[in-house]
């Protein structure tokens, strides 16, 4: 028997690969030595698999599964040979890296195949198998980012509270409980989590000179909640990890992904055709409410004006990006929307709370 060996090694819990040392211990037992860490293999367990494929041997034991490639002719077909013996043989499963597992040409064509569905496909249909997830998925993704995100946010009590009480005064979101916080923060930007949670930074917040523009800000968050953009958004970005997972076999990284992407989340970036909606959507909202749907024009003119002194990834815009187009298509929502000529006193009142908290 040979060894220790020099292989190439997955450990269950990264879809990365690392170097490991192998070696026998007896008969039955295989050493794999990652990093100072040292496992055994039991080669009778059920658990354990292997697999001579496309040039290289491969190992399998453990759930998640633990994978060794090996390379070396030489060391190839003594431990063959042996499992031929001992060991049970079994064919590749889902957790086999597919570049071990087939012929080159095979190999190319689905390369070519995947890499198509990786930049195209896989991100529509992320976006779509959303939608067909029920509203209280929404609730529970949401709530798990937020417990990830809030301590990394100051969170201002008392503005969050009179926020709060702006928000309430407008339906924005039938379908979901907002929730609305003030972290203090200059960046002149706000995003919302999906199922409610929706953060504004004071950088914004303190350069709004009207109700109407903090309530076209939150209609146009709150329609990003209420139409699911972003659990849309998340599955479109987390797709691609999703499928480089599958196409090397590593499941284990799966289950990280979700809390690895929740600072992401401050930055989430939007397409024009979601930025459009939620504007136009939010502009019937505040209509709806009896808000004037100017204030949503309003809130776009602040943004274009401050996305010219303030550095990119700190702007509302870097996330939410405005166009040309953008803003005329708000502008004619508006016409046919028509003005609100009264003035809301209590939501005036509500504004100045906020604007001067005691």
């Amino acid at each position: 028997m040979t060894g220790p060996i020099t292989v190439t090694f997955y450990d269950g819990l990264s879809s990365l690969p690392k170097e490991a040392r192998v070696q026998w211990i007896s008969m039955e037992l295989l050493e794999v030595e990652h990093e100072s860490v040292r496992n055994s293999w039991l080669i009778k367990d059920p658990r354990f698999s292997w697999e001579a494929t496309g040039g290289s041997l491969r190992l399998s034991f453990g759930t998640p599964p633990q994978v060794v490639i090996i390379t070396d002719d030489l060391a190839k077909r003594q431990f063959q040979e042996h499992f031929q013996r001992t060991a049970k043989h079994r064919k590749a499963d889902a957790t086999v890296p597919l570049l071990f597992s087939r012929p080159v040409l095979f190999l190319l064509s689905l390369a070519a195949v995947g890499i198509a569905a990786y930049i195209w496909l896989l991100p529509l249909l992320a976006g779509w198998m959303a939608t067909l997830l029920p509203v209280d998925a929404d609730r529970r993704i949401g709530e798990a980012y937020w417990t990830s995100m809030a301590p990394t946010l100051k969170l201002d009590t008392a503005r969050s509270a009179a926020l709060q009480r702006f928000g309430d005064r407008l339906q924005l979101a039938p379908d979901f409980t907002l929730k609305y916080h003030v972290a203090v923060d200059d960046q002149v930007n706000a995003f919302a989590l999906p199922g409610g949670h929706i953060v504004v930074y004071t950088g914004i917040l303190d350069r709004m000179k009207e109700p109407g523009e903090l309530a076209g800000l939150l209609a146009h968050e709150g329609t990003h909640v209420q139409l699911r953009h972003s659990t849309r958004s998340i599955m479109r970005e987390l797709s691609g990890a999703v499928f480089l997972s599958l196409i090397i076999g590593d499941v284990g990284t799966l289950a990280t992904l979700v809390a690895e992407h929740a600072d992401n989340l401050r930055g989430l970036a939007y397409g024009r055709g979601l930025e459009s909606e939620a504007d136009a959507v939010g502009m019937e909202h505040m209509a709806a409410e009896g808000v004037d749907p100017q204030g949503m024009l309003a809130l776009l003119r602040l943004l274009e004006r401050e996305a010219k002194d303030m550095p990119e990834g700190l702007s509302f815009l870097s996330s939410h990006p405005l166009t040309t187009e953008r803003i005329a298509s708000a502008e004619e929502k508006a016409k046919a929307l028509g003005h609100t000529p009264s003035k809301d006193v209590e939501l005036e009142r509500l504004f100045e709370a906020l604007k001067q908290p005691k």
